[in-house]
């Protein structure tokens, strides 16, 4: 790949992000902080009798003294919800890291569809089952299957066809699209509502410290992308079928949107590790008949010898490729090394430190909010979970 398509590529992270940025960080700073929801009258009865309207009674030093008034003037039941709620909060991040997708395959959709990988990783950033394997001396603690050549990385992206018209498939990507980004800014929205009537006791003064979690995530894509291309040392991408059709990485991301069936080679199924049709029982036939033959005319034959039966028919990977809807490209990407320091092994050790990192910010901001009750609490992790699921499930399967 030449500078001049490495430069598009990261323009457009660049851009895009920045654009994501600029409408999360404007909206946390007009964040416009209540004592507990404002559509609770026992939350609103405290904030009279405390003040907690004045903007005033939220700096450094003052917000201590609103949270002890406030809590003071809570019923005991109320404050047994608030614990519960702040409980259920914190397991958030650790349901979000089991439904998200791992750092490799986030960084790999990011390849494809930007957008789509920051909608993803909005929120979460899926932990391996094993951090840290790679920096094992084995090969086989590679999280990627290929010990005999630990340098390279090789992807294969489906791209399914939904239909035979490319401004079908067009129009099918470009919904799904509208659909992924509306259920991530759900995530965004819900997220808002929650910072905006809690606060975090260390840092009461700040009203961004859960906006500050799903811009960690998406900072963390954009470092992950641009580590990605500054250390790798080639990067080919190739039809599946077809390796005299390259791309760049521009048009990787643009293929999704125009491609169709008229511009890929006509399939060949040629599955050459099955066996044929008919001739399976024809040949274990012959077989049997030979060795009966063999068995009879041979008098000094103590044991008898009974055929085994065929090997069952092994498919490839490319075989199994070839059976789903929609034509496939390859990305593979080599490293330097194989050990050092510009190779997967540390390339994935710093960028899965970073996710746990953000993992664990997250966890601590959402076990020490306050004023968020139980039933908000279900409210905004069902949400989160549901929007993210349905995310995942759409980005897979389109």
């Amino acid at each position: 790949m030449d500078v001049r398509s490495m430069h598009k590529s990261l323009s457009v992270f660049w851009q895009l992000y920045f654009a994501v940025l600029s409408l999360l960080v404007t909206p946390a700073r007009a964040i416009k902080r209540t004592v507990g929801p404002p559509d609770d009258p026992r939350f609103e009865n405290a904030s009279r009798i405390c003040n907690g309207s004045d903007p005033a009674s939220f700096k450094f030093g003052a917000c201590s003294v609103l949270i002890s008034c406030v809590f003071n003037n809570l019923s005991e039941a109320l404050k047994a919800s608030l614990g519960s709620g702040t409980s259920i909060a914190a397991l958030l991040p650790t349901i979000l890291a089991l439904i998200g997708s791992p750092p490799l395959e986030l960084v790999q959709l990011a390849l494809l569809s930007p957008h789509r990988a920051l909608a993803t990783c909005c929120f979460s950033i899926g932990l391996p089952s094993g951090l840290f394997r790679q920096l094992k001396p084995l090969h086989s603690q590679l999280s990627h299957s290929n010990p005999l050549e630990p340098r390279v990385r090789e992807w294969t992206v489906v791209l399914p066809t939904l239909s035979s018209k490319r401004w079908q498939n067009l129009s099918a990507k470009l919904v799904m699209d509208v659909i992924i980004m509306t259920l991530a800014s759900i995530m965004l929205w819900r997220n808002w509502v929650v910072t905006s009537f809690t606060m975090v006791p260390w840092r009461c003064e700040y009203s961004w410290l859960l906006f500050a979690w799903p811009i960690a995530c998406m900072t963390w894509l954009i470092i992950a992308v641009v580590l990605l291309h500054l250390m790798k040392e080639s990067i080919e991408i190739y039809h599946a079928e077809d390796t005299s059709i390259k791309y760049r990485t521009w048009e990787l991301m643009l293929l999704p949107y125009t491609f169709g069936v008229d511009r890929f080679p006509q399939r060949k199924i040629s599955l050459s590790t099955l066996p044929i049709h008919g001739e399976g029982p024809k040949t274990a036939a012959v077989s049997q008949a030979e060795l009966r033959d063999q068995l009879s005319d041979s008098s000094e034959m103590v044991h008898r010898h009974y055929p085994q039966s065929p090997p069952p028919p092994t498919v490839k990977r490319s075989d199994t490729v070839l059976s789903y809807s929609g034509n496939c490209v390859i990305v593979r990407i080599i490293m330097p090394s194989n050990y050092g320091p510009r190779s997967w092994r540390w390339f994935e050790a710093f960028i899965e430190s970073l996710a746990v990192g953000i993992y664990l910010y997250a966890t601590f901001v959402l076990t020490s909010t306050l004023f968020l009750n139980a039933d908000k609490a279900i409210i905004y992790s069902t949400v989160m979970t549901v929007c993210l699921s349905a995310v995942r499930i759409l980005t897979t399967l389109f």
